[in-house]
């Protein structure tokens, strides 16, 4: 029994934590939940946990703010950040340029496709300029992988001037991005080019391996119904194989000498 990892799970959305908890139960984890982030604090100064599921915006504190407390405190962990849509639109795929050109209305979706992209990027963009926000004087160095130019240049031309933003669209650029990784967050759309989402999340947790990443894959909650995986056309790891990627690379890196 002692094998099994000990994940923590930092949710203020009851139903979202009880699906949380019974997908990494059914995966081999135990979990223990977090209904705040000063609940998560409390536990995590407690109980030893192999890694963390951590809400982009909690009620009382963003992911980020968050994720920069737990340095200051001395506890690293691995960290995943997890974004749920509320709606009942199926994914987007990639926007290339023929789509920004021709913007097609779906009957049952009349939104075009890149509103509802947008949208799906807002959320990342609000939980960073929240924590700069709220930690006045310090300027994240955030990782941002994407191949769409779109969606990249929504995210650039949002957080240019709050953060130091390092973009990455095809994996020759992911590579030189990790010749200095030192970042306090990760944005991964897993939908790359020339490298596959798994691929690029373990690079990501080899170089940086006390990084938060938010996983960029569309996750969504429908009718009441939480879907945590990707759909059959997208691509990228779910959330089980990112936990354990995550871990994996955070058992690789040697303990520092302690004074």
């Amino acid at each position: 029994m002692g094998h099994r990892p000990r994940i923590l799970v930092c949710e203020h959305d009851d139903v979202l934590a009880e699906y949380l908890t019974q997908s990494l139960e059914g995966a081999g984890f135990w979990v223990d939940t977090a209904g705040s982030s000063r609940d998560a604090l409390n536990k995590l100064e407690s109980r030893e946990y192999r890694a963390m599921t951590l809400n982009l915006l909690l009620a009382d504190q963003d992911a980020l703010s968050l994720t920069r407390e737990l340095r200051v405190l001395g506890l690293h962990i691995p960290i995943l950040v997890i974004s749920v849509r509320p709606d009942t639109a199926d994914a987007p795929g990639p926007l290339n340029s023929a789509a920004m050109d021709r913007l097609d209305i779906d009957p049952d979706h009349p939104e075009p496709d890149w509103v509802r992209k947008a949208a799906d990027q807002a959320r990342a963009i609000f939980a960073v300029k929240s924590a700069c926000q709220r930690l006045r004087g310090f300027r994240p160095r955030i990782l941002h992988v994407e191949s769409d130019r779109f969606s990249a240049g929504l995210v650039k031309a949002a957080l240019r001037s709050s953060v130091d933003l390092v973009q990455a669209s095809h994996a020759s650029e992911l590579e030189n991005a990790l010749d200095e990784p030192r970042f306090d967050l990760a944005l991964l759309n897993p939908a790359l080019e020339g490298i596959d989402g798994e691929s690029a999340l373990h690079k990501i947790a080899a170089q940086c391996p006390e990084t938060p990443v938010v996983m960029q894959t569309q996750y969504s909650r429908r009718d009441g119904q939480i879907d945590l995986y990707p759909n059959d056309n997208q691509f990228g790891p779910s959330l089980v194989t990112a936990l354990r990627t995550l871990m994996l690379h955070a058992m690789q890196v040697p303990m520092r000498a302690q004074a």
